[in-house]
């Protein structure tokens, strides 16, 4: 919301107020909405996601249907399927599994197109094989996992490929000293000491990102590309002086060899993670679950 000062005349003083007024309980509304979306459970490891996909133009429409199947009111709904795009999209979770697919089956019964997603389903790194090094081979591709694993897939096996960027926060906190003017002790020292020795906390968060690349195959693990923990000399008259260059060009290779597999980018963005996630999840703690609810609807 942004704010906006100038001066106005007297006459238009209640309009400006009014004005005001209606934006401040907007943006409360907005807030009450994140913090409890949906009337569900706040987020811990042991809860199911129910999430929509393939999503109309009619979002006015799509809000009523999805207000009346979760309970809940238009406006708390229409913010959340208001953003771009066809899904999917997270609009509730619960403790309890049976509650999930008794919502996801009232959603279902209402027209939509849902994804119930468990705590015990959501992909994480054990599940994956990271890859260390590769070798593009005529018409398969050989890796070699981080734990040494060796294992060779044929590219007609890889139906879907997804592109995304890992976002890692780091908050440092740090004490700073600095010596301010004090004008109680200039007037008791005669002048003779004139500052203070303050001590102020400061805390700093950077971000780290990090492109990674998802291949899936039907009932294997999932092969997963990271920019910075790959191996890249096997490319050898190929090779670029960037490490984002030398991933861009393994993205592209890999593509050019699967033109038969699914490609999806939105992860890339961290708008994008949001905008699946909700404000419920948070990209740099969970894009695991963005990850596992893209793939599963690329799937299904």
């Amino acid at each position: 919301m942004s704010i906006f000062l100038c001066f106005i005349k007297p006459k238009k003083y209640v309009k400006v107020v009014r004005s005001c007024f209606l934006n401040s309980i907007l943006f409360c509304q907005i807030n009450r909405y994140m913090r409890t979306l949906f009337k569900t459970e706040s987020y811990n490891i042991e809860v199911y996601i129910v999430a929509i996909d393939n999503l109309g133009e009619d979002r006015e429409g799509i809000a009523r249907a999805l207000s009346e199947a979760l309970e809940t009111t238009f406006y708390d709904v229409f913010v959340r399927v208001r953003v771009p795009g066809k899904g999917p999209l997270i609009v509730a979770a619960y403790k309890e599994r049976n509650t999930a697919l008794e919502r996801a089956k009232k959603l279902g019964a209402a027209g939509f197109r849902t994804l119930v997603l468990g705590h015990d389903e959501v992909e994480t790194d054990k599940m994956r094989i990271i890859i260390r090094k590769f070798f593009f081979r005529d018409s398969e591709l050989e890796i070699e996992a981080r734990t040494g694993e060796a294992v060779r897939i044929e590219y007609a096996l890889i139906d879907i490929i997804i592109r995304g960027t890992r976002i890692v926060q780091n908050t440092e906190t740090e004490t700073v000293k600095d010596r301010k003017f004090d004008v109680g002790r200039a007037i008791l020292s005669s002048g003779l000491i004139t500052t203070k020795s303050v001590k102020t906390t400061q805390q700093k968060t950077t971000e780290v990102r990090e492109g990674f690349m998802h291949l899936y195959l039907r009932n294997q693990r999932p092969l997963v590309f990271l920019e910075s923990a790959l191996l890249y000399d096997s490319l050898g008259p190929a090779l670029q002086l960037t490490r984002a260059a030398n991933f861009a060009f393994v993205l592209a290779e890999l593509r050019r060899r699967c033109p038969h597999a699914v490609y999806d980018d939105r992860l890339v963005s961290k708008a994008e993670q949001s905008r699946l996630l909700g404000p419920m999840f948070e990209p740099e703690r969970h894009l695991d679950i963005a990850v596992s609810l893209l793939s599963r609807s690329l799937r299904s």
